[in-house]
């Protein structure tokens, strides 16, 4: 494995953790203290040593590969563990030294994310205790900041610069509506859409999920005709096989319950921006051993989660 090669700079395996995690040229260039071109001719090093593009343009961002998705899983254990070990820290053992992490998210992260992160921490032998609180969308970056909550994982309108962020996920949104509805009969446009009775889900009252639907349709010259806005995502499936209402939910969630339920899923009339989810943690436990090593437990966790 290329890892293994003794001339391997640690300094351009700081430069492939970084650009997976931020997903920017720029960014990364601003986190590590280095110039642009700086990163830029790393990158291309990168490429040449993995024979892989490490990361490639998707929309307005930069995705990595599924190649560096994995390198980095293995290679950010291990630069934070030298980092500590610089400091003079001790590594931290899952399965020795006991743990308790709080974190935060909807009720999409505690159905699909925390199933998955508790049966692998338990096949793990790992001594940690998690405390899950509900997301708070005005108060989630003020408690990250606080230290009130270790992990935030969901999605923020405008994070804070103290806040460090990794996207986890991004799923296509479907539209969701009982079997036999009226809108399987008919065309299926723009216009019909938005006039249909929407369920909306909004955690806090923030209404942060639907904003950026809301505002392309705006662009559209369409609105949606919202008559049921619930703060619980579980809850939706259930309202609509009952009524002739629709939602607009991720594609993942749309088919599991789809397979539950009287549901159908359709494509919406436009494309929509993704269902996006990603992880949030404050600059102070960057470098924490053990918040590292529950960070890499959820990007392994939720791997397959991507739609």
């Amino acid at each position: 494995m290329a890892l293994k090669d003794p001339d391997l700079d640690l300094n351009l395996l700081r430069y492939l953790v970084t650009l997976v995690e931020l997903g920017s040229v720029s960014r990364t260039a601003d986190q590590l203290g280095v110039t642009q071109p700086a990163v830029s001719a790393a990158l291309k090093r990168l490429r040449e040593r993995f024979r892989d593009p490490i990361v490639v343009r998707s929309g307005q961002a930069m995705a990595p590969t599924p190649h560096a998705l994995a390198l980095a899983r293995e290679i950010a254990p291990m630069l934070a563990t030298v980092q500590q070990l610089a400091r003079g820290k001790a590594p931290f053992d899952p399965g020795q030294a006991r743990r308790s992490f709080t974190l935060m998210g909807s009720d999409y992260v505690q159905f699909f994310v925390l199933p998955r992160l508790c049966a692998q921490l338990e096949a793990r032998g790992a001594d940690v205790v998690l405390d899950h609180r509900p997301v708070n969308p005005r108060m989630g970056a003020p408690w990250i900041e606080s230290g009130q909550v270790d992990l935030g994982i969901g999605y923020l309108l405008e994070p804070p610069p103290s806040l460090r962020s990794r996207l986890l996920l991004s799923d296509r949104q479907v539209c969701l509506l009982r079997q036999g509805h009226p809108a399987q009969q008919e065309g299926f446009t723009l216009e019909r859409y938005a006039a249909l009775s929407h369920v909306a889900v909004s955690p806090g009252g923030a209404g942060i999920y639907g904003r950026r639907i809301d505002a392309l349709l705006k662009t559209q010259g369409v609105r949606r005709n919202v008559v049921l806005t619930v703060p619980s995502f579980l809850a939706v499936p259930y309202v609509v096989a009952r009524t002739d209402y629709i939602a607009t939910v991720p594609s993942r969630f749309a088919h599991y319950f789809a397979g539950l339920l009287p549901l159908r899923v359709l494509a919406p009339p436009i494309p929509l921006p993704a269902f996006e989810m990603s992880m949030f943690w404050h600059e102070r436990v960057h470098h924490d051993l053990a918040n590292t090593w529950l960070r890499q437990e959820v990007v392994r966790a939720t791997e397959d989660l991507a739609g």
